[in-house]
């Protein structure tokens, strides 16, 4: 086994590097959007004048994901033929008139205005979501990978869980120029903190690209693409399952929690807090538990233990502290789950290539969650929230089953974690 030495240490550290700026502006993003988010669900009946929350909550997650399936091969394509930096100032730059917009629907109580803020909002993500990720390879290298992915997606969920409780908070305390306020104020410190990305050092952008940017003929010639690299297209499918899953997990505690165990907004901001924590806390012991190898094994690990967890939720109806427990244990199984994936999409390919399948891992990723929200609907509708578990219990089972029979390595990977051995 290699030793660290002191520059491998380096990228494994956020001192004397250059990762705090992708973090911090990563962490304020998803705080922001995820504020805005939930709190136009959680005002959709007592502000918003709208009498169908389970309707919002749909139409909140489906406006927001559906410029990923639109517009992912022109994020793909911006990764590869601009600096990747430059891409995330233009893009924090260009959302601040968004949450502008989103600020004057609250204040003449206009949902119609607030979900085109949504709409808006998914769509700068869209675009910078390739170059964020793009960046990991580009600040610690392809050791710094693992735990690039890791922390970066534990900073995600921190970000989605004080964005959603800050939401539920004040939801209960509504005040439009406070929201106002908060939503103005953090996007021009992600501008400020954005600009610092421009010091790392990148590979040298494409001149040119005649890729397509219609996103039918783009998933096509992805898929048949990505069908060249070994397990390539087997492994996206996996990692647009934890999406949809997060996805599912997250409105149906929405609904759970307000139908079922009769909560007020604050203690479900609660609730959607302890599963960030779980995911979050998944993703970076994951990430370090790798050793800074892209370790395949963790991902039936946590298909295991997310499997029981919503056995659990299904059949034994959980209550109170029990119910939380249960919503954490499930969320650290998800991030144990997503890690593996998440870092063998960014090693698969190197250089300006990278963001082909960054794009076409976007894409997949946000069809999946627009199928989410879907699916969601009438399951929940029809069948109640309860349902819901058994629906991710069931799709957990089969994606798992089909990525441990077509990747051998994800096998081998396993066997060797319960034997003891992390060495492959």
């Amino acid at each position: 086994m290699h030793s660290f030495t002191r520059q491998n240490r380096s990228t494994m550290t956020l001192a004397g590097t250059k990762w705090i700026p992708l973090f911090a502006t990563n962490f304020l993003g998803v705080a922001n959007n995820n504020f805005l988010k939930n709190l136009i669900i959680f005002l959709s009946i007592t502000q918003l004048g709208q009498t169908d929350k389970g309707l919002i909550v749909t139409l909140a997650s489906g406006l927001y994901v559906l410029p990923y399936i639109i517009f992912s091969p022109l994020g793909g394509r911006l990764a590869r033929t601009c600096r990747k930096s430059n891409v995330m100032v233009w893009s924090k730059m260009a959302e601040l008139p968004l949450f502008a917009l989103a600020c004057l629907g609250f204040i003449t109580h206009s949902v119609g205005i607030t979900l085109v803020a949504i709409f808006g909002v998914g769509l700068i993500s869209t675009l910078f979501s390739p170059s964020k990720y793009g960046l990991i390879r580009d600040i610690g290298g392809d050791d710094g990978i693992s735990y690039g992915t890791g922390t970066l997606e534990m900073f995600t969920f921190l970000g989605v869980l004080i964005g959603t409780f800050v939401a539920s908070y004040y939801s209960d305390r509504y005040n439009p120029w406070l929201v106002f306020s908060l939503l103005i104020g953090i996007s021009l410190i992600q501008i400020l903190v954005s600009r610092q990305l421009r010091r790392v050092t990148e590979s040298a952008p494409l001149s040119h690209a005649d890729d397509t940017l219609n996103p039918l003929k783009f998933l096509s010639q992805s898929f048949k693409w990505a069908g060249n690299i070994p397990h390539a297209n087997v492994v996206i499918l996996g990692l647009a399952t934890f999406w949809m899953l997060g996805s599912l997990i997250v409105m149906n505690i929405t609904l759970h929690c307000d139908r079922v165990l009769q909560m007020t907004n604050t203690q479900t901001g609660w609730v959607m807090n302890i599963s960030s924590v779980g995911i979050g806390l998944g993703s970076i012991l994951t990430g370090m538990w790798s050793k800074r190898k892209v370790h395949l094994g963790f991902t039936p690990i946590g298909a295991v233990g997310m499997v029981t967890c919503f056995a659990v939720l299904y059949w034994g109806e959980p209550v109170g502290t029990f119910f939380s427990v249960m919503v954490s244990l499930t969320s650290f199984f998800c991030g144990m789950f997503m890690v593996p994936l998440s870092a063998w999409v960014q090693h698969s390919v190197e250089g300006r290539l990278q963001g082909n399948m960054l794009a076409y891992s976007n894409f997949v990723i946000f069809l999946f969650i627009l199928i989410s929200a879907a699916l969601f609907g009438p399951v929940s509708a029809g069948l109640g929230t309860h349902a819901v578990w058994m629906l991710m219990l069931l799709i957990v089972v089969g994606v798992q089953t089909v990525m441990l029979m077509s990747i051998p390595l994800m096998r081998k990977q396993m066997v060797g974690l319960f034997k003891g051995n992390n060495r492959f």
